[in-house]
């Protein structure tokens, strides 16, 4: 076996570590949980053949239904509990680190390739990425092949053109924040100087309708609701900023995004982040001056670059910090390059591995002991094991749920109650009404606790007949609506 394959094994083993360690206790559950659980449940149980996922933040616009069919085998396994999607997590961070190896060792040289799927491998912020489960888990490695066909098209292969086609029919099933993406597509043909056959055109065009069709058939039977909205999107003003001082917000989010991403738990003074950000975007003039790359790769990474921030600093919808994750690739190329330069010598390669080794025991030392707020999935179904069990003690047949919480944490617990099979009604004097406590400190009427989250039992129980006579009422659980979520 080679020796860039063998590294590439202790590299994948290392990343297997970081994303497995302890999973379950800091598997996060919460609104997002509720929603892909729900979707799943809607489809197995159900067997509802859906078109859409859940609402996104742009209103009247829906994420594509792919995530939710990659999350229902996991379920499957786990007997429809949620936990089972943290493998999802593991998986498609392994696979990242391999395709970081493969796309950048084809593109450029394995010493590119290692270098960044070791930073894939153990930097804190790519890990939390792929054990965070959301529709967007698969961003970076769609930004990865998408990186890696660009290049390809300016260097004039075309082949690659049909897996263009349908890596923009996924853009709907991953997120629409990378559809600024598309104007690095001109860019790339242009650069290879010479035009593609009609067969290629043609396949490309029918891939991207075949992950296009479950977009296209919503479309045509809820009258393009869709398409509509995303122009409302544009024209109708949803936040307060624009601007100047939507341009300033912009680059803002994304320094403070490449300062997480490279040195997290560790951070640089606020004031040198943007500095850094313009330093590390602009250096790619000097791997061109160098011939590590040409100069018509870094217009593709310049547009991919600027065609983000501008997209998003003239968009009228609020953004967050996760909208520019496909810019990983940009800046992690860039120093995977450096790398590669510097280990080109004895004195650089020695230099890489000591860089390596204080980044891998920084980083394990972090990640082994850090200890995460305990809210999360153990604790939620805790709780709800807890509440199952005293309400067959005391013979309950149903009762209410009542929060004590701040606005949006009194979520990550429907799912639960369903698995559990716990007829909830709404809260009311005659039934037996639990009230959980999130962080426990808000109450001293505190009985049971579960990590931060309390729990205060019943505390007036009115007589069976009554609680009997009350239970008669459909289960909330599964009448109430949830937002984000519609069939």
């Amino acid at each position: 076996m080679r020796r860039s394959h063998l590294l590439l094994v202790g590299l994948l083993l290392i990343g297997l570590f970081f994303r497995s360690y302890k999973i379950v206790e800091r598997f996060e559950f919460a609104h997002d949980g509720d929603l892909y659980s729900w979707i799943v449940k809607d489809i197995v149980v159900n067997h509802h053949i859906r078109l859409i996922g859940q609402l996104t933040s742009a209103p009247g616009i829906f994420i594509g239904g792919l995530f939710y069919y990659l999350l229902t085998p996991f379920f499957l396994l786990s007997n429809m509990d949620p936990v089972g999607v943290s493998l999802l997590g593991i998986f498609v961070g392994i696979f990242t680190i391999l395709s970081y190896y493969f796309v950048l060792s084809k593109l450029f040289n394995k010493a590119a390739g290692i270098s960044v799927a070791f930073l894939h491998s153990v930097l804190i912020t790519t890990v939390g990425f792929d054990q965070w489960i959301v529709p967007t888990l698969p961003t970076k490695l769609w930004a990865i092949w998408y990186f890696y066909i660009v290049i390809s098209i300016s260097r004039g292969n075309f082949a690659v053109l049909p897996f263009l086609g349908i890596l923009v029919g996924l853009i709907w099933h991953v997120h629409l924040a990378l559809a600024p993406l598309l104007f690095v597509i001109p860019i790339s043909l242009v650069a290879a100087r010479k035009l593609p056959s009609i067969r290629i055109i043609f396949y490309t065009i029918s891939a991207f309708l075949i992950t296009s069709l479950p977009l296209i058939i919503f479309e045509f039977r809820h009258h393009f609701s869709q398409t509509l909205s995303l122009f409302q999107n544009f024209i109708i003003p949803q936040s307060g900023e624009s601007g100047f001082s939507k341009l300033l917000k912009v680059l803002d989010m994304v320094a403070k995004n490449t300062n997480s991403l490279l040195l997290l738990p560790q951070s640089l003074p606020q004031i040198f982040r943007l500095p850094f950000l313009i330093l590390l975007i602009t250096s790619t003039l000097f791997l061109v001056r160098k011939k590590i790359i040409q100069f018509k790769e870094s217009l593709i990474i310049y547009t991919w670059f600027f065609a983000v921030i501008i997209f998003f600093s003239i968009t009228r919808t609020p953004i967050s910090e996760y909208y520019f994750a496909n810019l990983e690739i940009i800046f992690l190329t860039i120093i995977g390059l450096f790398f590669s330069l510097l280990m080109k010598s004895k004195i650089g390669l020695s230099l890489t591995v000591f860089l390596f080794g204080v980044i891998f025991v920084k980083n394990f030392i972090f990640f082994v002991s850090w200890e995460p707020y305990r809210i999360g999935y153990s604790d939620r179904k805790a709780v709800v094991k807890y509440i199952s069990e005293d309400m067959k003690i005391k013979g309950f047949p149903c009762i209410g749920i009542t929060y004590i919480t701040r606005l949006g944490e009194n979520v990550g617990f429907r799912s639960f109650f369903y698995l559990k099979n716990i007829h909830l009604i709404h809260p009311s004097l005659d039934i037996p009404v639990y009230n959980i406590v999130i962080p426990e400190e808000l109450s001293s009427e505190v009985k049971q606790k579960f990590g931060h989250i309390g729990l205060i039992p019943p505390t007036s129980i009115p007589s069976k007949e009554i609680i009997e006579k009350s239970c008669q009422t459909p289960n909330t659980n599964l009448t109430d609506s949830m937002f984000g979520y519609t069939e």
